[in-house]
């Protein structure tokens, strides 16, 4: 997936994950218009639409179709032609449901890796979830949006095995009947006039929702009926009147809708799972020391620490706290998201070029590429439906592939509709404990006095340091980005500890040297010596 990220003009890197998907909506609306207009000119001669007679009124409304159905492509393609997130637009971390904070989020996460839900324990999911082994670690829009295809797909095939048991067992005569139920369900099935509204809507909120589990019951009642009623039908003393169309009429239309909609399946489960390849429930642990020497009470490591942190970044926690006899604090700081930008090109032509070599995204477009043939293909054959005097199959055969091209660029555009993102994650903590204590220098009776002072003696400190490398995705401009990938990055983690390590001796070079200037004074007092004298004036004053 390319994206288009705006930076400020030195850094700036533009990239639209949009572009291609957005190109094939441009592309098939603007040919939907042509054929639209070419189509209304041709009934403006009031001599020629009296020439044409009702077929002038075919003419217009198929016109007027296709001028509808450009117009929706376009517009969708100009909704998202320019899908932009700046510096401070990207969300934050989406949290699964029962989670109220990121501390605990992403602490799990990074001890025990991205959590992902229990694999689906139907046969039919279970299946699907072993063919793509990684779907599991998607997600849950992804994986909402694959289990509602693999329904519809589902569905599909069951309609198309129906259709080839009544072509088998039915008279032509009710066959032809039967056929017309099968291509009113096949194209009902794909819902081409919702497809539309669903890219618009987005599946964000239906994604929280389990995806119910296909008809079986249905399914079957479908499949014995059609076997059952073509042999009812034969052995039945009622005559089946004869249609008023050709068998080829309906079954062909059929045959298009059932095959290109299965077609557009297949694709699409490809394309899911190159998508999903690179998922997995990845962790990246703690770097930890339980050594460190840590003569400090105060918050200014963490202070320290955060000034380290590039600019700009987002603070998950900052906590500092001591307690009678321990001190602790964590820092759990997020750099701002970059949107990855590996997969981008600079040219129209060479975006296509880079999908297709791809092997990522190679599958997505050609799923893509599949919708804008049919719907090219359903555009011309409309066009040929509307100057051929209503030749029905022609017409039926139009809105079969019609259908299945919003079906197939409707699929695409789920696995498109997205931003993929690359930051840095700090979690650092520490642990320590300290004791205070008095000491008493010099002799009350023997010298001169005592000096009382406080001193603090410190134990180990334990230090855990985590610095990941953070993969996320997100689903709308602004939306919270799902975690996909966390690994640890050895070096940088290193490195922050190098940070605590010199902060830790510069703190004790400094109390080193508020105990070398307390030795002095101790000196002085446990050998009696006389303080130092005050400064004298050179000139006293004179008695009165």
């Amino acid at each position: 997936m390319s994206t288009e990220y705006s930076t400020p003009p030195a850094q700036a890197v533009t990239i639209n994950p949009m572009r291609l998907p957005n190109t094939l909506h441009l592309a098939l609306g603007a040919f939907a218009l042509l054929f639209g207009l070419i189509l209304l000119l041709s009934v403006t001669n009031a001599d020629q639409v009296r020439s044409m007679g009702i077929g002038a009124i075919g003419r217009l409304v198929t016109g007027i179709t296709l001028l509808l159905f450009g117009g929706v492509h376009i517009r969708e393609a100009m909704r998202y032609f320019r899908f932009t997130v700046v510096p401070g637009d990207s969300g934050l971390i989406a949290l699964p449901s029962g989670e109220s904070e990121h501390r605990n989020y992403l602490l799990n996460v990074i001890n025990n890796g991205i959590p992902v839900r229990q694999r689906p324990s139907g046969a039919l999911l279970s299946m699907f979830y072993g063919l793509v082994p990684q779907l599991i670690n998607a997600p849950p829009t992804i994986r909402w949006h694959a289990e509602v295809q693999l329904q519809r797909a589902i569905y599909l095939a069951a309609v198309l095995v129906s259709f080839g048991l009544a072509w088998v067992f039915a008279q032509p005569t009710a066959f032809a009947w039967m056929a017309g139920f099968y291509f009113i369900v096949s194209v009902m099935l794909l819902r081409p006039f919702a497809t539309l509204s669903a890219i618009r809507k987005g599946a964000l909120d239906a994604a929280s929702n389990n995806v119910p589990a296909p008809r079986w019951p249905a399914i079957v009642t479908l499949l014995l009926i059609s076997i059952a009623g073509p042999l009812a039908i034969t052995l039945s003393p009622v005559q089946v009147p004869v249609p008023p169309f050709a068998v080829s009429t309906v079954v062909l239309p059929t045959l298009a809708v059932l095959g290109s909609g299965l077609i557009a399946s297949a694709l699409f489960t490809v394309a899911l799972i190159s998508q999903t390849g690179s998922y997995s429930a990845s962790a990246a642990r703690h770097i930890v020391d339980e050594k460190m020497q840590m003569a400090d009470l105060s918050g200014g490591l963490l202070l320290r620490l955060s000034s380290r942190i590039p600019q700009p970044h987002h603070r998950y926690v900052h906590e500092h706290n001591v307690s009678k006899d321990t001190f602790d604090g964590e820092l759990l700081v997020e750099e701002e998201p970059s949107v990855r930008a590996d997969q981008s090109a600079s040219g129209l032509i060479e975006a296509f070029r880079a999908a297709w070599q791809s092997p990522s995204q190679q599958p997505l477009l050609a799923l893509g590429l599949f919708g804008l043939l049919l719907g090219v293909v359903g555009v011309v054959l409309a066009f040929v439906y509307a100057r051929s005097s209503g030749n029905a199959m022609v017409g039926l055969v139009a809105l079969a592939f019609v259908a299945s091209a919003q079906f197939a660029m409707a699929s695409a555009h789920k696995l498109w509709n997205r931003v993929d993102f690359q930051s840095t994650l700090y979690r650092i903590r520490y642990v320590g404990t300290y004791h205070r204590g008095q000491r008493v220098a010099g002799n009350a009776y023997a010298g001169n006095g005592t000096l009382a002072e406080g001193a603090v003696r410190f134990g180990p400190t334990r230090v855990e340091v985590c610095v990941a490398q953070v993969t996320s995705v997100a689903f709308m401009h602004g939306g919270a980005r799902h975690l996909t990938a966390v690994d640890l990055q050895h070096d940088a983690s290193n490195a922050v500890i190098g940070v605590m390590q010199d902060y830790a001796r510069e703190a004790q070079d400094c109390a080193n040297q508020f105990y070398a200037q307390e030795h002095q004074v101790r000196e002085v007092m446990n050998h009696g010596s006389r303080p130092p004298e005050l400064p004298r004036t050179q000139h006293p004053m004179a008695e009165t």
